[in-house]
């Protein structure tokens, strides 16, 4: 049982990065032109640099032509980290849209919110569980919380708490004792999987290394 819930487990998180990386996919074409722009001025300023370099031969001129360049290097990349912030926020707010789509499903949004009750007690150390939703789905899962989470975990005791929590969707649950807990709110799954989101990004942006590290290439 373990093996097809890890199995399902995975292939939820695949399935959430796959459609991150569509959403990411329809933001790279104007990323790519803004990138061409950016690195394209650099390479002019950085060719004019070591022309006036090569005409001096005075060590005075030559430090300060460094740290012209250096300076350059760090104007461009600070223009590169908003440019990927940008899109990862682009990303996530496309993401945010989609989980909004997902929840006017009411049969769909059920569905997916069994499978996250389902993960969670697997995960979770034995014993009972107590569960939190979001405030604008907690009066209607309180008429159902008894059959949905039997459903979803027949094995668990699973209790809904009265007080509910923010976030867009989804459910968070946690150990009796609260020693341990796995937040499958839509901001916590997306709060874990924003590191591959941003991975994505920059692999679309710099193919060579999928790092960044080609700033350095042009450059130098």
């Amino acid at each position: 049982m373990s093996t097809q819930a890890d199995q399902s487990v995975a292939a939820l998180e695949q399935a959430i990065l796959t459609r991150a990386n569509d959403l990411a996919a329809e933001l790279i074409g104007k990323a790519e032109q803004r990138r061409d722009t950016i690195l394209r001025e650099a390479n002019d300023r950085l060719t004019l640099a070591e022309e006036r370099e090569n005409t001096s031969a005075q060590a005075e001129a030559d430090r300060a032509q460094r740290r012209r360049v250096q300076a350059d290097e760090l104007r461009l990349q600070a223009r590169m980290d908003r440019l990927r912030w940008e899109l990862v926020q682009g990303v996530q707010a496309r993401l945010a849209e989609r989980m909004q789509e997902l929840r006017e499903d009411r049969t769909a949004y059920r569905r997916w919110l069994e499978q996250m009750i389902a993960e969670g007690a697997e995960l979770l150390p034995p014993g009972d569980l107590q569960a939190e939703v979001t405030t604008d789905d907690h009066a209607w899962l309180q008429k159902e919380w008894t059959e949905l989470s039997k459903r979803a975990a027949p094995e668990r005791h699973i209790e809904l708490l009265a007080e509910p929590t923010w976030g867009s969707g989804g459910v968070r649950l946690r150990t009796a004792d609260n020693k341990a807990q796995l937040d499958n709110r839509f901001e916590g799954r997306l709060a874990r999987l924003e590191a591959g989101i941003q991975r994505v990004i920059l692999e679309r942006l710099f193919p060579a290394d999928g790092s960044g590290d080609s700033l350095s290439g042009v450059a130098g």
